[in-house]
């Protein structure tokens, strides 16, 4: 009779607890970095409360009396800008302005990015999917995390959803933790085995999140959904990129944005740190057209550095994309 594999008891520990054990002492500003992560994560614990609590545009219209709401609600592509995403931005940066974390740029949905004096840049989306709050769906935060050099070193996200999860990458690892909400902690634990969260690489059977207008995609991408159908994976779009993100990350397959006719997701703040995620697990992510080449297919080794003396003129990019499990991902190479 085969003898059981002996499971590994879990882990008990906080957010801040692995970040000092798993941040090598090498690492260039170690201590500012670890504070930045820590302030961020702290931050979106309030979020998480609002949220719960229900806290919709339309209410906050009506407790604090903005008027010209349709004026105010425009960001910088042209799109409505949901109040949820304005408050918890502010949140976020208030956060790291009064807790002394130095950053060396915060970039979100502001026409301007903010400007410090440290060596990290932070990129925010500060509730990705917020059209989905007014139906009680999932949304989340996602963070990334650049150095000097305007190279991405650390990212994660968290889920607003049945319970709150951070996941983040740095340091070739991925973690998951569990926001403890009972009222003597209200803290990040890890619990979760870094080797039990590992991006599957299904051919068949894995999930598909494909977005944009169907109508519109191009023959390639036309061609890659019928490739997805015939290898039966599920249908799971709920409009929530995080979201998807993370239900890709644990049972495999991909998601997908394809310009319909533009491009919309952004780069630097949405695509590119759960990029960083998927490639730490073995992942692989594509850029399926920009603004500058509709048709063109790229991997994440070609996208610009950000730095601050670019941020202000390259923060705003968007792209088409297709994230997820390598050998799925990668079927879309054989149509090109």
């Amino acid at each position: 009779m085969a003898q059981l594999s002996k499971k590994p008891p879990k882990i008990n520990i906080k957010l801040s607890k692995y970040l000092e054990t798993n941040i090598a002492r090498y690492t260039p500003n170690r201590g500012e970095l670890i504070n930045l992560i820590n302030t961020i994560a702290e931050a979106t614990i309030p979020i998480r409360g609002l949220l719960e609590r229900g806290i919709t545009s339309h209410e906050l219209n009506y407790r604090l009396d903005i008027s010209d709401a349709q004026e105010m609600s425009i960001n910088i592509y042209d799109e409505e800008q949901i109040h949820e995403d304005v408050l918890t931005h502010s949140i976020i940066l208030k956060a790291l302005q009064d807790g002394g974390a130095d950053f060396a740029f915060v970039a979100s949905e502001e026409a301007e990015p903010v400007l410090g004096n440290g060596n990290f840049g932070v990129t925010i989306d500060p509730v990705d999917g917020s059209s989905n709050v007014a139906v009680n769906r999932t949304v989340g935060t996602i963070v990334g995390i650049f150095n000097k050099d305007g190279r991405i070193i650390c990212s994660f996200y968290v889920l607003y959803g049945i319970f709150t999860n951070l996941v983040i990458a740095i340091n070739g690892k991925v973690a998951e933790f569990i926001l403890d909400t009972t009222p003597y902690s209200m803290s990040f634990y890890h619990f979760i085995f870094l080797e039990e969260l590992t991006l599957p690489n299904p051919i068949e059977g894995g999930i598909r999140c494909l977005g944009g207008n169907a109508n519109k995609w191009s023959e390639e991408c036309r061609k890659y959904e019928e490739l997805l159908l015939q290898k039966k994976f599920k249908d799971r779009y709920s409009g929530s990129f995080v979201g998807d993100f993370h239900a890709v990350l644990k049972y495999g397959g991909v998601y997908a944005y394809f310009l319909s006719p533009k491009p919309k997701i952004r780069l630097y703040y949405e695509w590119l740190p759960l990029a960083f995620i998927s490639k730490t697990l073995g992942g692989e992510f594509l850029i399926i057209g920009d603004e500058e080449d509709p048709q063109g297919v790229k991997k994440i080794e070609a996208v610009s550095s950000l730095t601050v003396d670019k941020v202000n003129r390259i923060h705003m990019a968007t792209c088409g994309g297709l994230i997820g499990s390598k050998r799925a991902v990668d079927l879309y190479l054989t149509l090109c």
